[in-house]
């Protein structure tokens, strides 16, 4: 149940961004909505991995200090449901942006 709330509560949470960034500018809601769940899947996998560019320069910068060598750590990511909800947005709006717009691609 918990899973299904996260899910629901990401999903309008993309929607009501995309919603506020596309009346500031004064374009369809359409337009924006590939933009804003590839943001958002990317900003979700990067805050959820371990290891990584920002792990690694933490470590380094550790050891730089203190002198004492710590282990690297593998990258891992375990996809989380936000993630999935994430890409489930993604692949909706790439498929709205088709038919809104399959005269333009014809």
């Amino acid at each position: 149940m918990k899973n299904i709330m996260v899910s629901i509560v990401t999903l309008i949470l993309m929607a009501a961004i995309n919603y506020v960034v596309s009346r500031m500018i004064g374009w369809n809601f359409i337009d924006f909505a590939l933009f804003v769940g590839l943001a958002s899947a990317i900003i979700i996998r990067f805050f959820t991995s371990t290891g990584g560019l920002s792990s690694n320069m933490v470590r380094m910068q550790t050891q730089a200090i203190t002198g004492i060598k710590v282990d690297e750590e593998k990258q891992t990511f375990k996809p989380t449901y936000a993630y999935y909800a994430a890409l489930v947005y993604t692949a909706a709006s790439f498929i709205g942006i088709i038919i809104y717009y399959r005269e333009y691609f014809l």
